[in-house]
């Protein structure tokens, strides 16, 4: 398994810190892809990657329906057009944070752990940094995230985890969680969840505690649509094997 066949997807708006983050980040990965919400970003993150003038760098500014899984999904059509074009195909989309700092060895332990043909995503912890300390991170981060995850390209294959669900969006987030759930349901896919604690800045653009308050709660809700579904198919099961035996 080879870095060199790992494209990055960003989503940031108004954040100048992405410029940092692209540069370290295509030290060693062939491709990145940022995606903003155009509407509130206004070209500043345009003319932020100008700087670099690098091809392997690309932008998608959308102007309308910007939301955290809507941005992915773009990016996913990114990269199945960049595939078209390329003799080495992309096999591992990673998603990351503008604040999240990973290294090359971070990332080489994640791709590594590919070798296994059932693993379909590599997540890892993170060492969360609020103006210099460290700082608790809550249940939601006990769980692969976009924050920073690994996912095999070839896994959206599958006609029920083509995409991430935009439901989450309306109900505070956590569409890696919904995706990871779905992955291993309908899919099959084995998850794994590194112990690297990669630094994590925090609380810069927002209340960490709030956060984190909010994503719980999503997670619940996800949890109990599950619940619910699994509810009406065990009870669909029973009703369709009473009918036989009558």
């Amino acid at each position: 398994m080879s870095l060199n066949t790992t494209v990055v997807v960003l989503r940031s708006y108004n954040n100048g810190a992405v410029l940092k983050q692209v540069k370290a980040l295509r030290a060693f990965l062939p491709c990145i892809i940022v995606v903003t919400d155009g509407e509130q970003d206004k070209g500043a993150t345009r003319a932020w990657l100008n700087e670099l003038s690098d091809p392997n760098v690309h932008l998608i500014e959308m102007m309308s329906g910007y939301t955290w899984s809507n941005a992915l999904n773009r990016a996913l059509n990114h990269i199945n057009l960049l595939n078209e074009e390329r003799s080495q195909r992309f096999e591992f989309v990673f998603n990351v944070s503008v604040e999240a700092r990973f290294t090359k060895t971070h990332l080489e332990a994640m791709v590594a752990e590919f070798t296994d043909t059932k693993v379909g995503i590599v997540g890892t912890s993170f060492r969360g940094m609020q103006e210099g300390n460290v700082i608790g991170l809550g249940r939601s981060y006990r769980h692969p995230r976009n924050t920073g995850m690994i996912i095999r390209l070839s896994v959206f294959g599958h006609r029920m985890v083509r995409d991430f669900d935009s439901f989450c969006d309306d109900i505070g987030g956590m569409e890696d969680i919904d995706f990871v759930y779905r992955l291993k349901v309908f899919a099959g896919y084995e998850t794994r969840m590194l112990d690297l604690a990669v630094n994590l800045i925090v609380g810069k653009h927002y209340n960490q505690a709030q956060k984190e308050m909010r994503e719980r709660e999503a997670m619940d809700l996800i949890f109990r649509r599950y619940r619910t579904w699994s509810d009406e198919l065990l009870t669909s099961i029973i009703g369709a094997w009473k009918l036989m035996s009558d």
